[in-house]
């Protein structure tokens, strides 16, 4: 063997194009990748040849479950899409009715059923351990066994199994789709492609605005309230909500220019649609969420925060002692629908207000007649007709306060249980922002790097197939080093706030209505495993 003299490199050893070409084709060609491939072409076929004999909705949905069952994570990265503009389209099953985003659950369960029984040599298990909190899978289940006890009241068991089937879905996103988001990339890739379903949403309300495209009920102010696709206002503006609250967190407290600068613009595209909704008890819970965000993501704010906190205690104290007129508080009052509220001839200004309060009074005499297990979950409008206050006969669906609603339907137990598990959320939610403040305090207080490491030098050929792929050629001379390292952490810590405030909005929301509507719990357990996985894939310190 020839030894190279001292100070002289070795020669690399050039292999050939065709080897070079084979070893980088092994990398694509793969079987998850050809089948795709074959898939894609089927359905392409069947959509471009017409005449259509079939169902066009059967090679669409064939195609995303072959890919789903090869690659599960892809029913992750269409659920963002398909929670907000799959109600346009329902697959009715006996009692059952499904859109795409529930469709898409089950694809989820499939593929992950067929991939455990795979050999790993296939390529095909892309997944890992789970790690969501324990207490998080335990109130979740604690969750739904409460609302299995309380079916055994129920007027209607239909209902019951649809509203069962949606709590479900969000127990098969958590222990199945949290295995999937496997790095910092895919995580973020969940949360942009939320924030852009969520601006195609706005975009398509602007529309309604415009055109004027709404019944006359929803008409405020000579200002229509645009819904989106689902059907009303309120559900509407809960979901804009959750990519707002993420946007505005990013815009807050992102670190580079490029992500304030993306978020910002979202941002003001979600906001101008929250603001033509005109759902009053959407912009209270983004003002909760805007409340949080400022706390959490900027503590030196907090010698203020304390201040005006002394302040709302004295003004309180001397409201209660008569030294403040109540004609200050006329202006929120009637931003709040709450004055001159009458229940037997509401105007048309204060009527949804009124409807409202007559639907929490009806509730909580539905709550106070069974105390125990309550009507029977899912069962509030099959036991509303007794319960109805004056004029206001339709049960609407909910109680229109989820907690007063949760009450009705499942009594005390199911209460503190759901209590419970958003308890559980939060306690892990702020667990998770504490381990990653840690974190991002641990990597700035490294030692200021001037300069990246220095790369070691391309071949002509390597350097020409870089410029064929940007995304390498970036991470190849721009390795991680200190400064970058904490730029991440901050987007990652900015992104954990703003996911903490979505669940915050749902919170502070459900109070004056039922958001669990329109696969809007699926979003919510997206989201939440974002959050979980988050601490686990962003960089170390």
């Amino acid at each position: 063997m020839q030894i190279s003299e001292a100070g002289e490199f070795p020669q690399p050893r050039r292999d050939s194009w065709l080897q070079s070409l084979w070893s980088r084709g092994q990398g694509i060609i793969t079987a998850p990748n050809v089948v795709g491939v074959i898939a894609c072409a089927a359905l392409l076929f069947l959509l471009l040849v017409p005449p259509f004999p079939w169902n066009i909705r059967l090679p669409l949905y064939s195609a995303v479950l072959v890919w789903t069952i090869l690659r599960p994570r892809t029913a992750l990265y269409l659920l963002p899409f398909a929670i907000p503009w799959g109600s346009l389209d329902y697959i009715d099953i006996s009692a059952l009715r499904l859109n795409s985003a529930d469709i898409l659950v089950v694809f989820l369960a499939l593929g992950w059923l067929i991939n455990c029984g795979l050999p790993e040599y296939t390529r095909l298990r892309d997944r890992e351990n789970a790690h969501v909190p324990f207490y998080v899978i335990l109130s979740m289940l604690a969750l739904l066994g409460a609302m299995a006890l309380s079916m055994k009241v129920a007027l209607n068991v239909k209902d019951s199994l649809k509203e069962i089937s949606k709590w479900l879905e969000v127990l098969v996103i958590l222990l199945l789709g949290s295995q999937y988001l496997r790095t910092r990339r895919q995580v973020w890739t969940i949360i942009a492609l939320v924030c852009i379903a969520g601006v195609t949403q706005a975009f398509y309300a602007y529309s309604q605005a415009y055109l004027n495209l709404g019944p006359a009920s929803f008409i405020r102010s000579d200002i229509l309230r645009v819904y989106g696709t689902f059907g009303q206002p309120n559900p509407f503006a809960a979901y804009i909500n959750l990519p707002l609250s993420i946007t505005l967190a990013l815009t807050l407290l992102g670190r580079d220019w490029l992500t304030r600068t993306l978020a910002g613009i979202a941002t003001i595209a979600l906001a101008l649609a929250e603001f033509l909704s005109q759902s009053r008890g959407a912009e209270i819970a983004l003002a909760a969420a805007f409340v949080f965000i400022v706390l959490a993501g900027m503590p030196a704010i907090l010698t203020i925060f304390r201040v005006v906190g002394i302040a709302l205690l004295g003004f309180l104290a001397a409201l209660l002692a008569g030294l403040v007129p109540q004609s200050l508080f006329s202006p929120a009052l009637k931003f709040l629908g709450l004055t001159g509220i009458s229940l037997v001839e509401p105007s048309n200004a204060d009527f949804s207000t009124a409807e409202r309060l007559a639907h929490w009074i009806a509730g909580l005499r539905m709550y106070f007649d069974h105390p125990i297990l309550g009507v029977g979950i899912g069962n509030y409008p099959d036991a509303y007709p007794p319960y109805h206050i004056t004029i206001f006969v339709d049960p609407l669906g909910h109680a229109h306060n989820y907690y007063i609603n949760i009450a009705a339907e499942m009594g005390t137990i199911g209460l503190i249980v759901y209590l419970f598990f958003l308890f559980a959320i939060f306690f892990a939610g702020m667990r998770i922002l504490q381990r990653i403040n840690r974190r991002c305090r641990r990597a700035k207080g490294l030692p200021f790097q001037t300069q990246p490491p220095i790369q070691a030098p391309l071949g002509t050929r390597h350097k020409v197939a870089l410029l064929f792929r940007p995304l390498s050629l970036v991470r190849h001379y721009r390795q991680p080093w200190p400064v970058e390292t904490v730029g991440m952490l901050t987007n990652d810590r900015a992104l954990a706030i703003g996911l903490i405030a979505a669940l915050i909005t749902v919170s502070v929301h459900n109070f004056v209505d039922d958001v669990y509507v329109h696969s809007l719990t699926s979003l919510i357990a997206l989201l939440l495993i974002a959050l979980i996985r988050l601490e686990r894939v962003m960089p170390n310190a």
